[in-house]
């Protein structure tokens, strides 16, 4: 499933919308009203996804063409300036304890 293409979301909203108009349907077969099937748990989850699908595919058109095919090639990056090495703190001489003599 190549997710950055417009059909594929496309596909996922028409079979979405599908279950959507499948349990509205079933769930007017019940005898429920408008006001309870929208109170329905499965019926929001169903919404919300669809809501999501949605949006994403708003996302991808707004993407120039170009972008949604290419990646980035390793060509194209350029290589990172190397840091000079850290000069290292000379260590403290240690003083050995003085003999009693």
């Amino acid at each position: 499933m190549n997710a950055r293409k417009i059909d594929t979301r496309q596909n996922r909203l028409n079979q979405v919308q599908a279950k959507i108009a499948a349990r509205r349907k079933d769930l007017a077969a019940r005898g429920l009203d408008a006001k309870l099937i929208e109170k329905d748990s499965t019926m929001r989850h169903l919404l919300a996804v669809a809501r999501k699908v949605k949006r994403s595919i708003k996302a991808l058109q707004r993407e120039p063409a170009g972008k949604q095919a290419k990646k980035p090639s390793k060509e194209a990056a350029q290589p990172k300036a190397k840091k000079p090495p850290k000069e290292k703190k000379p260590k403290r001489e240690e003083e050995a304890p003085a003999e009693a003599e």
